[in-house]
């Protein structure tokens, strides 16, 4: 919490925390900036909320440069945003303080690094030997790759790379209390 400048912080519930964030992405009457922290789960504390959400460009450059700083002091960091609304899918994954593999569906312009682990198997299924993001948009392949988005999911890699926040709070045994937190503004 220390490194990520979160302040206003406060104990809540896990049904009231994710209820939270559901109204803060969705409705807009909560700051933009509110974010729930879990307790440790599987050896990764989640912090959850549209404030890390790589889709909105006006904020991409910010957490990536604080997931590759995080990554830098505790090893691994990782952004990951699911829509299940169809509004696409990204991860960011750093370690050591380096960017391994950024990718956001809806803008592949703004991909970093070479695909690895499901992603690569998909593309390799595919027949997509390079990576999406250097396809030309017009051609078949990338159709039918963005048509299912290759069936690359956000929490299928956060599933192979860390965890799947979708499906890891119900074996944790600590999923009593959270913490909501008011994340920095940032420019």
């Amino acid at each position: 919490m220390k490194a990520l400048g979160l302040t206003e912080v406060q104990e809540t519930s896990w049904a009231e925390g994710v209820a939270l964030i559901d109204e803060v992405a969705h409705d807009g009457e909560e700051p933009f900036s509110t974010v729930v922290v879990t307790p440790p789960m599987q050896g990764w504390t989640l912090v959850v909320g549209p404030y890390f959400g790589l889709p909105h460009t006006q904020q991409t450059a910010h957490v990536t440069n604080l997931c590759r700083d995080l990554s830098a002091v505790f090893g691994k960091a990782q952004l990951f945003f699911h829509s299940e609304q169809n509004d696409g899918e990204a991860w960011l994954i750093a370690e050591g303080g380096r960017i391994l593999r950024r990718w956001i569906s809806e803008y592949p312009e703004l991909a970093m690094g070479e695909p690895f682990g499901v992603e690569r198997r998909l593309l390799d299924a595919y027949g997509i030997t390079g990576k999406p993001e250097d396809l030309d948009p017009d051609s078949d392949l990338a159709g039918d790759w963005a048509a299912t988005w290759g069936d690359c999911w956000a929490t299928t890699v956060a599933e192979e790379s860390s965890i799947d926040p979708t499906s890891a709070a119900a074996g944790t045994g600590s999923i009593s209390s959270m913490l909501v937190a008011a994340a920095p503004t940032f420019e």
